[in-house]
């Protein structure tokens, strides 16, 4: 079966360009089934709700696409993007964005209103919504009115009246209490087992993972793992559900660092003969030497001496074991996530500084070609005249498509500071 959502090389970039950029996602890719419950899981500013906002439809993308039932979101119509929002996704708010003008009822009853349902369908779907939520004796109140839970409901209503097949949660029990926060979330899950819902829940909070099909963690813009739950079947991901034991651990500890996860995974497999308190104190110095913190003598002094005490023969072996561990997730990694060289670094600081006083619009593919021309001039491979041919030349012809007069301002600044270096 096709998914329902995927994205691809997706990127949303604040203020690019300049000194100040932001990159909320960095070219984030994956795929979303009907009927499953995904969350988005990691640290606030980590890029999660952004994401969510994305397959909204409420975020301007700098690159890459979000497609959902195979249409891409960027080519929508006003009329389209209207009727997606109407009857494709129903939003949860943290904030419940209720209308403080309007009544329980009316509030639950606006999207039908947009949808252009009659006046006794609506109506009919609104009460068994409110009855179906315990909110029907609440059906002439305003929100002010309303505890925090009762809100949470009322919008969640406001949500499934029209029937979408998606539902976006944002945080939706951030300011509930903890009676509410579960009533909430167990409602969740009551929609996507009994009504088929796909589910996308935003969360920091690690007790909701065990809910989800699958738990995409989120750090600086990235997608970092996703994991499988192994207790929830997926029949759209049956034969790729073999669960690592780094995921299973992630699983157990979702704040742990990567270093943090593969020192305990060492201790796992080599020292489950140790007690609690001995497995900590030996996972800790794990982690240091993974940190480059502490060196192979460090490191086997340490396994050695108080407080751990392996005893010299058993802290070599333990060593010896480490190390081609150690040595292989770093080959794993440097494949993964190639670093930037000197020159690459230099050639965005000059990138950023020139445009960080530029008023015109620049768009994130010029800003690469600009890197990549401004690289070919700290490598000597383009002199002064042909920089500024390049910078000013079209995109489609190899350059970063730059007005004359930009190009030349730019070319001056550049050999300005090449001369000062």
């Amino acid at each position: 079966m096709n998914p329902i959502i995927d994205f691809k090389n997706l990127s949303v970039v604040y203020n690019p360009g300049k000194t100040n950029e932001v990159w909320a996602l960095r070219k984030i890719t994956g795929e979303i089934y009907p009927q499953e419950y995904i969350i988005f899981f990691g640290p606030s500013g980590c890029g999660k709700s952004t994401l969510l906002y994305a397959i909204a439809g409420l975020e301007n993308l700098t690159e890459g696409s979000v497609n959902v039932f195979g249409k891409n979101l960027k080519n929508f119509t006003p009329k389209e993007r209207q009727s997606y929002h109407c009857s494709s996704v129903g939003m949860i708010f943290q904030s419940y964005y209720l209308v403080p003008a309007l009544t329980v009822r009316d509030n639950i009853l606006l999207p039908q209103m947009f949808a252009g349902e009659n006046s006794i369908n609506r109506f009919k779907k609104a009460q068994q919504l409110m009855e179906r939520f315990n909110i029907a004796h609440l059906a002439n109140r305003k929100p002010a009115k309303l505890s925090g839970g009762q809100q949470q409901r009322v919008a969640i209503a406001r949500a499934l009246i029209n029937d979408p097949p998606i539902i976006l949660a944002d945080e939706p029990v951030g300011n509930l209490d903890s009676a509410s926060a579960q009533n909430v979330i167990d409602l969740l899950s009551e929609i996507n087992e009994k009504d088929k819902k796909t589910i996308i829940l935003v969360t920091h909070d690690p007790r909701r993972l065990h809910l989800a099909n699958r738990v995409i963690y989120m750090e600086d813009g990235l997608l970092t793992r996703t994991v499988v739950n192994p207790n929830k079947t997926n029949k759209f991901l049956a034969g790729s559900q073999t669960i690592s034991d780094l995921d299973k651990l992630a699983q157990i500890y979702p704040y742990l660092s990567e270093s943090q996860l593969r020192a305990k995974l060492i201790l796992n497999h080599f020292l489950l003969p140790y007690g609690i308190e001995i497995q900590q104190k030996i996972e800790a110095v794990i982690n240091k030497y993974l940190l480059k913190k502490i060196n192979e003598i460090e490191l086997l002094k340490a396994l050695d001496e108080s407080p751990i005490n392996l005893y010299s023969q058993k802290a070599k072996d333990l060593v010896r074991k480490i190390i081609p561990l150690v040595q292989e997730m770093e080959k794993m990694e440097s494949e993964k996530h190639l670093t930037a060289t000197p020159v690459e670094e230099k050639a965005a600081i000059i990138r950023r500084y020139l445009l960080d006083n530029f008023s015109g619009h620049i768009s994130l593919e010029q800003i690469q070609k600009m890197e990549e021309i401004i690289i070919q001039r700290l490598t000597g491979r383009v002199d002064k005249e042909n920089l500024e041919k390049l910078l000013d030349l079209p995109l489609r012809q190899g350059g970063s498509g730059l007005d004359k007069r930009t190009a030349r301002r730019f070319v001056r600044q550049i050999e300005v500071i090449l001369m000062k270096s």
